[in-house]
Parts: C-alpha cells; structure tokens; sequence
C-alpha cells in the first residue's frame, strides 16, 4: 500500500477489501433503502424536539430520544459541491462531473448525489434516480 504525491491530488493504489466485512443495515437503514425502492427518501423524526434526521437512526443525537416516526421527505436542495474535471489517473474528463450534498429545509444531515445541470449552492433540485448515490436534476 501507498500514498502517490501528485501535483494537485493523492490517490491510493492497493486493493481495499470490503468484501470481508458485513455492515447490517438495522431497522432505519432498512426503512430507508425501502424508501429509495419506492422513490421515497424517509427521515426519522424526534417526538421530543421535533428534529428530523437523515439518514434515519435510532435515537436523537440532541435529546437522546428512541425515534419511532418515519417522515417522508421534501424539497431537496444542493448545500454544497464540487465539480470534477479529471479522473484519478489525471486525464481530462469529456464532461465534468458534479456531486453534492442533498440536504432537506428543516432536516438534520444529507445525503451525496450526482448532479445533472449546473450545480449551484442552495440550488432546488428534482430526484431523478434513487439509486445510491442519488442523481439530482437542478430545477
């Protein structure tokens, strides 16, 4: 394994072995990989302190309560972004690519999505896949 120093990037050539490792997805994982399925994105919400999260998890991270409630999930909108214009080897791209954050008004965390369009800050945006990561159209 090692680090190769270029110019402007690193980039790791070895092998990394996810296949021997298990992640189970839990009940919130579960209910949120069903929701893609069904073109749903589903946030998990506080009855507490009424924060809603996604991904959704088990408990709040601000008042340690058990989350019970699924919410679905509106009006998604780029928070933040980068555009990329080179490969890993450093070959210029035939188009670049852009990836966001997905955050949600109101909603604690995001989630990563491929952007079609020009990719702004706060730009809304129309789910146009469901797949992990997601693909996003500007509107």
């Amino acid at each position: 394994m090692s680090w190769d120093k270029g110019k402007e990037t690193k980039s790791w050539k070895d092998i990394m072995e996810a296949e021997k490792y298990v992640y189970t997805l839990g009940e919130a994982g579960e209910k949120f990989l069903e929701g893609l399925k069904e073109g749903k994105i589903y946030g998990r919400k506080c009855r507490k302190c009424g924060r809603v999260y996604v991904p959704p998890r088990m408990y709040c991270e601000d008042c340690f309560e058990e989350l019970d409630e699924y919410v679905t999930l509106r009006s998604p909108y780029i928070d933040s972004f980068t555009t990329i214009y080179y490969d890993d080897e450093g070959n210029k791209l035939d188009k670049p690519v852009s990836i966001a954050i997905i955050r949600f008004e109101g909603v604690k965390g995001g989630l990563l999505a491929y952007v079609e369009g020009e990719a702004n800050q706060n730009k809304n945006v129309e789910i146009i896949s469901y797949d992990i990561p997601l693909k996003v159209k500007v509107v």
